[in-house]
């Protein structure tokens, strides 16, 4: 959540590599073809605090870079496939 003017580079990361990342998420990246939909997606003024995940996927030299903001309030009000396809990811991530 960025509150009170946090800026997301002050935010803390957690990073995952190669045996660390679970079976059933590497499934997931690949049954949701996250490394085709790098972009900025919701609405940053669609709440406040302003929820924000930023997820950036290597693969071998590949590196796809995906920011959503608010995912809660853009599940429920942007029919976009797209963001349903990343939180399935990112609900498996926020398990570990």
């Amino acid at each position: 959540m960025l509150e009170n003017g946090i800026k997301p580079k002050n935010l803390p990361i957690k990073i995952w590599n190669g045996i660390q990342i679970s079976e059933e998420v590497r499934k997931a990246i690949e049954d949701e073809n996250l490394m085709s939909l790098g972009g900025v997606f919701g609405d940053r003024n669609a709440g406040d605090p302003i929820e924000y995940d930023h997820l950036t996927l290597i693969d071998g030299g590949e590196t796809v870079e995906i920011t959503v903001f608010n995912r809660g309030i853009a599940l429920f009000t942007q029919h976009d496939e797209r963001i349903r396809r990343i939180h399935r990811v990112l609900a498996r991530l926020d398990k570990k």
